[in-house]
């Protein structure tokens, strides 16, 4: 008797926690879908406000900031604008809207910074893991697994030669698949390679030769939504690399890490 009891008090426990998170999705497309609207409204404060509250609920998409990239966008928000549409751009790089809102939004910034030219090694790798969107590079790569794994029992179950054949021509595709489209995935979903990248989020701030406060070390300055490549960061202080070479040392409160 008590163990039955146990049993179903799980049960309901379990239940209670489907229903729980049940809930708490529904909430969250309802933020969701209430930002998409008073976006198109023209509400675009309250826009940001809903998104942002489903961004704090853990749940991330490449839409999600790319909507959210909008909405401050329209908001008069140019930095934090750059920002989500850069982090949109970091989770799916083949996301054209995002890379056009950019290149028009940074023809907005105080800072008019000619970038050095890229090798082209360099721009293959990054054409290359942007080529495919996210859900259809997971598909191919599932279908990769697939044919491994039907090659595999294929190459078990013939009894024909050609058939085993076949299934030896699956498995090697398969294989291919996996191994080439992975590292994509890998890249992407755990940043392998990738460098750290910060969005400039204040009016202006001055880029010193050192990590100090003495202005005598100040090199230049630059403006919000001048995009910066981290290469090294303490609790006060990054090293930040400008596109066009420059390098500096800002305050972390000035920057927002993509």
């Amino acid at each position: 008797m008590r163990g039955w009891v146990r049993g179903l008090a799980a049960v309901l426990v379990w239940a209670g926690a489907l229903l729980g998170a049940s809930a708490a999705v529904a909430a969250q497309e309802e933020a969701y879908l209430q930002g998409n609207q008073l976006y198109q409204d023209g509400e675009f404060e309250g826009a940001v406000e809903s998104y942002r509250a489903v961004l704090a609920a853990g749940v991330e998409s490449a839409t999600l900031h790319y909507n959210l990239g909008n909405a401050l966008f329209k908001a008069g928000e140019l930095g934090p604008a750059i920002l989500s549409w850069e982090r949109a751009l970091a989770l799916d790089p083949g996301l054209a809207d995002a890379r056009s809102n950019l290149a028009l939004a940074r023809t907005l910034t105080v800072d008019d910074i000619e970038p050095l030219p890229t090798f082209w090694l360099v721009s293959a790798w990054r054409w290359w893991v942007g080529a495919l969107p996210r859900a259809v590079l997971l598909g191919a790569v599932a279908l990769g697994w697939f044919l491994v794994w039907g090659g595999v029992a294929g190459r078990i179950l013939a009894r024909r030669e050609g058939a085993r054949r076949a299934g030896t021509v699956a498995v090697v595709t398969g294989v291919v698949m996996v191994v080439v489209l992975g590292v994509n995935v890998a890249v992407r979903e755990f940043g392998v390679g990738q460098v750290r990248r910060g969005v400039i989020m204040v009016e202006a701030v001055a880029v010193r030769s050192a990590p100090t406060e003495d202005d005598n070390l100040t090199l230049f300055e630059i403006h919000e939504g001048t995009v910066v490549r981290i290469d090294q960061r303490t609790d006060s202080w990054a090293e930040v690399v400008l596109d066009d070479g420059k390098v500096g040392w800002v305050p972390t409160e000035a920057l927002e890490e993509v």
